[in-house]
């Protein structure tokens, strides 16, 4: 029997189809449901426990597990991990530097000590294993003496192959923006929910028609990692050398309303061209494609079959599941070799983009009591290259990466790989 917790179990109980992205944490419920699909396909019992330290034993749980001893699975942030006592306790977790915030490294009245979880070698050194999405993550774990922590990432569903007649599935209707001053304007002004616009076609399919290319990438504009600076620069910068009318499509991880939308564009965006050193000005281009609307892991589907290729820039991944959901849809992944990346970006299916190496923004170290720490992250002319190549590929060296691509996904992240991984470590651990 598997317990469980995590942040968003309200958006659960409320029937969401799918996590409000934006919500805070969302990347952790979002791991949980994976999971939890997996829990069901492989014929285990899961049941939420909101609150594991209120209970002085698990002795009930034992019985409701026919007498076994439960296995309790924490999908959540370092400060609110909570044992479950007389369980098996498993912290499944992310992290994306070569430091872990410790009292250690720490004056000693440092305002992170208030709270004894925000050092993150303690906190993981209370679970019986930790469980990580990625090699990287696993190595700077042990590197602070941390030996019982496994690669246990979340299964990424694949998508479905090509029809029967060998025809890709049609285009979806989405609304979306035009990343210009005048939409953007018109879009801050608005005062309803932002929706899905049927109206509004994509401009993929006349792309296509016309011999270019759809690139593609989805992220969360108030996360430092992203880097999206160098995407916006180096794709425009990209037109300019090729006059070329290929597209960009960028899903913004939103909750959909208006607010959300001008937070971003007006905060969150302008920090990411500041630390480029680059006036957000800079971006004014009709080829570039906002999509700040709420879909359903359907629609998003439909993004990744409008587009050829799957672009990020990001600094540093957990585990990075839009790229990976990206790959199982047979997209060619556009991406750094770095942290959890490095695990299935290669030259067999991926153009990989060079990387140098840049201190982290100083909230971000604030953030996590951190201190001289860098990571390494790609510039807008890596990316310009990088987008020449795709350029350059013709239909069927597109279509073998791919296929390539969608084929190390399902080997190493589909469900079948990933259950087996867990089906090992569940046997280790209730041994």
């Amino acid at each position: 029997m598997i317990y469980y917790s995590h942040r968003t179990r309200k958006a659960l109980a409320e029937g969401h189809t799918y996590l409000p992205l934006g919500f805070a944490h969302y990347s952790y419920g979002s791991v949980c449901q994976k999971f939890l699909k997996l829990f069901e396909g492989s014929g285990l019992k899961a049941q939420e426990v909101v609150m594991p330290e209120i209970y002085a034993d698990a002795a009930h749980l034992q019985r409701a597990a026919g007498g076994g001893r439960p296995l309790h699975v924490a999908f959540k942030p370092y400060e609110e991990f909570r044992l479950l006592k007389g369980a098996v306790n498993v912290a499944h977790v992310a992290w994306e530097f070569d430091k872990l915030p410790s009292f250690a490294g720490l004056p000693y009245d440092h305002p992170r000590r208030d709270n004894v979880l925000n050092d993150y070698v303690h906190v993981l050194g209370l679970a019986s294993e930790v469980w990580v999405g990625c090699e990287y993550t696993r190595k700077v774990f042990e590197a602070h003496g941390l030996k019982h922590v496994h690669v246990v990432p979340a299964p990424i569903e694949i998508a479905a192959g090509e029809g029967e007649d060998g025809s890709v599935p049609g285009l979806y209707k989405i609304g979306c923006l035009e990343f210009t001053r005048k939409a953007v304007a018109e879009c801050i002004e608005g005062t309803g929910d932002l929706r899905l616009d049927n109206s509004t076609m994509f401009r993929a399919d006349d792309c296509h028609a016309a011999g270019g290319r759809v690139f593609y990438a989805a992220f969360n504009p108030g996360d430092p990692r992203k880097n999206c600076a160098a995407l916006f620069l180096g794709f425009q910068e990209y037109l300019r050398r090729t006059r070329r009318r290929d597209l960009l499509i960028v899903k913004l991880v939103l909750d959909g309303t208006p607010q959300a939308l001008r937070q971003a564009l007006a905060e969150q965006l302008p920090k990411h061209f500041d630390y480029a050193r680059v006036p957000v000005s800079f971006v004014d281009c009709a080829n570039i494609l906002l999509v700040p609307s709420r879909l359903s892991s359907e629609e998003m589907a439909g993004l990744s079959r409008a587009a050829d290729f799957y672009v990020c820039t990001s600094a540093a991944e957990g585990q990075g599941l839009p790229v990976q959901e990206a790959m199982a849809a047979g997209l060619v992944p556009i991406s750094s070799a770095e942290t959890a990346m490095a695990d299935y970006i290669n030259a067999d299916h991926a153009i990989v983009l060079a990387t140098r190496e840049a201190p982290i923004p100083m909230q971000v170290a604030n953030a996590y009591g951190l201190s001289g720490v860098s990571w390494r992250l790609p510039d807008h002319a890596e990316v310009v290259r990088a987008l020449l190549v795709a350029a350059a590929m013709d239909d069927d060296e597109v279509a073998r990466c791919g296929r390539a691509a969608r084929l190390f996904i399902q080997r190493n992240y589909g469900f079948a790989a990933v259950k087996a991984k867990l089906m090992s470590r569940m046997q280790k651990l209730l041994a």
